[in-house]
């Protein structure tokens, strides 16, 4: 019973500190800051997928508010994005969401779960594991054939690939050139995020 309550308490602790005054302020400046940064991407791998900082601040968010704070600034995100600047009618930005979504709330609900006994490793490696194996559906079952239709056939996708050994059709672009990027970005996200919130942790307390 006790633990429960705990459990309880614990959770409206949460949500209250998700919709104070200076937790929506700084959910709306990080959402601004990921949409800043969305922008700020590498040249782009096999076509369409690309490395930028945007989940940083997401990721941020969900450690200092709660995971449902990750999603907010996620969605804010790739709405102002879908809406301003797309270049794909919004499929790129529905992909975005779904697979940062995937990271994001593991790492916040393991952050908190860990909390006094937080392991960088454990946290950013479940959530790059997470957002691999939702990244790997997500593209097989709607991404993939959008982008299809919107280019002309799968076969025009998986040309933009075939500079890797191996691709030949919807599958193997997924698991040979869109996973293995996935889980680079999940590493990489990782190492940004753990030096981001550990330079920042002392500075800003919520």
């Amino acid at each position: 019973m006790k633990m429960s309550e705990n459990k309880m308490m614990r959770g409206s602790y949460e949500r209250k500190n998700m919709f104070t005054t200076k937790a929506m302020v700084t959910v709306s400046l990080l959402s601004a800051l990921s949409y800043v940064l969305m922008l700020l991407e590498s040249p782009p791998f096999i076509g369409f997928l690309r490395l930028e900082f945007s989940d940083i601040p997401a990721l941020l968010g969900a450690f200092w508010f709660g995971p449902a704070a990750g999603v907010v600034i996620e969605l804010i995100k790739n709405l102002i994005k879908a809406i301003t600047a797309s270049k794909t009618m919004g499929i790129g930005e529905l992909a975005n969401f779904i697979v940062s979504v995937a990271y994001v709330v593991p790492a916040g609900l393991l952050f908190h779960k860990l909390k006094g006994k937080y392991k960088a490793f454990l946290v950013f490696g479940a959530a790059t594991i997470v957002m691999t194996v939702v990244g790997f559906l997500m593209n097989y079952f709607v991404t993939v054939p959008m982008y299809a239709r919107m280019y002309g056939g799968i076969e025009n996708i998986v040309a933009a690939a075939t500079v890797i050994p191996g691709i030949k059709d919807m599958f193997t672009l997924i698991l040979l050139g869109i996973t293995p990027f996935n889980l680079v970005k999940g590493v990489f996200l990782g190492i940004v995020g753990q030096l981001t919130y550990e330079m920042l942790k002392k500075r800003i307390q919520f």
